[in-house]
């Protein structure tokens, strides 16, 4: 399997999908470690919230492409945990404008900062033996 030729197919299938706003592959596939048990894994910002049969329909178009199962995060309503994964370790793959790219990213990071001082005051806590802040 040549993964840029891979990566170009599930590019232009993309493009064609209207409601895709962003999308990154991530995981085993964008780093290179691909093995014959890896599934794929796409990130999918979109215009608005999809349905079941619009995921079903993108997943199964593009399994049809990588002749193995995908998973499908949709950034919408994904973690900012895994949003900041996603920009981290992933690769872009649709961009339908810039505004788009920096709003998300943006609030993901924004979110992801406001999750880590949560957790360090948690974690602080729990250190000193104190739970939930008690």
């Amino acid at each position: 399997m040549n993964m840029d030729v891979i990566t170009q197919e599930i590019r232009e299938f993309l493009d064609k999908r209207g409601e895709v706003s962003l999308a990154f592959i991530f995981g085993s596939f964008a780093e290179g470690r691909l093995n014959t048990e890896s599934d794929v894994d796409i990130a999918i910002l979109f215009r608005v919230e999809p349905d079941i049969s619009t995921l079903t329909d993108i997943m199964n178009g593009l399994s049809v492409i990588v002749k193995r199962d995908v998973d499908i995060v949709v950034l919408n309503n994904a973690s900012p945990i895994i949003r900041m994964q996603v920009l981290r370790k992933g690769r872009l793959l649709k961009k339908v404008d810039e505004r788009i790219y920096c709003d998300f990213y943006l609030r993901t990071v924004k979110e992801y900062d406001d999750i880590k001082i949560i957790r360090r005051a948690q974690e602080e806590n729990i250190l000193k033996g104190k739970i939930y802040g008690i």
